[in-house]
């Protein structure tokens, strides 16, 4: 079981235009299941994925099943992170995109063949191991980032809008099947989206930001109910 809690974390951005405030005393505890950030673009939210992931620095607190992630070098922390962009490599195979993660860990060939194996088979990747990313559709390019990002087991997976270049068909077939993997991996997910709509059918908790601060979070009947003003924005407004 896995926990990430953070404590009054504050993030400030310097730009010609001065000092812009990223995150504003956030304050979260996030626990195993799907964990989904909603919130307007701008809120905070991809700043909040790159503290956790050590790629930023941060005034205040983060917690990993209770110790100060400041203690715990960024390679040691076994999380993984889906971003918008693919990010595959072009010239590589489907199984050499996945296999990268154990490759850099120093995985011995028969772990890193068989983990491959392993998780091309719940990604529904198999036929696509030996092709390269530019003869695979745009969803089977989607299905090998995540099993990129689950290949090395981790304790945590962040994603930052990993479906926001899909049109809303294949969206919805996504939301479906990416609950359903992380449930059978039984990994922590921490997924942003600006999609009021997809939050509600992703999470198991639902967190909504605004202004770089958590304004409610519960469970989706609970936020979908709720008498929130951001809430309340966010079903009125274009993302519902």
């Amino acid at each position: 079981m896995s926990e990430i809690e953070l404590k009054d974390v504050s993030v400030l951005y310097n730009s010609k235009r001065g000092e812009t405030v990223a995150l504003n005393r956030f304050s979260a505890t996030f626990h195993d299941g799907m964990n989904v950030i909603v919130g307007y673009s701008g809120c905070g939210k991809t700043t909040l994925l790159k503290c956790i992931l050590g790629l930023i620095g941060y005034d205040g607190k983060i917690f990993f099943n209770g110790n100060d992630l400041a203690d715990i070098p960024v390679k040691d922390r076994r999380f993984s992170f889906v971003s918008q962009e693919y990010a595959l490599f072009p010239h590589s195979t489907v199984f050499d995109n996945i296999a990268f993660p154990l490759k850099t860990m120093g995985a011995g060939r028969k772990e890193i063949i068989e983990r491959v194996r392993q998780v091309a088979e719940i990604t529904d990747l198999t036929p696509c191991l030996s092709k390269n990313p530019k003869h695979i559709s745009g969803g089977q390019q989607q299905r090998t980032a995540v099993a990129r990002a689950l290949v090395k087991r981790p304790s945590v997976c962040l994603m930052d809008e990993p479906f926001s270049n899909t049109d809303e068909i294949a969206r919805a077939k996504m939301r479906r099947w990416i609950k359903d993997l992380f449930r059978k991996e039984g990994c922590m997910a921490i997924y942003v989206t600006h999609d009021f709509r997809e939050a509600l059918a992703l999470a198991d908790t639902l967190y909504v930001m605004d202004d770089g601060k958590l304004s409610v979070s519960g469970t989706p009947d609970e936020i979908f109910n709720s008498e929130n003003e951001v809430v309340r924005n966010l079903k009125s407004g274009t993302f519902y």
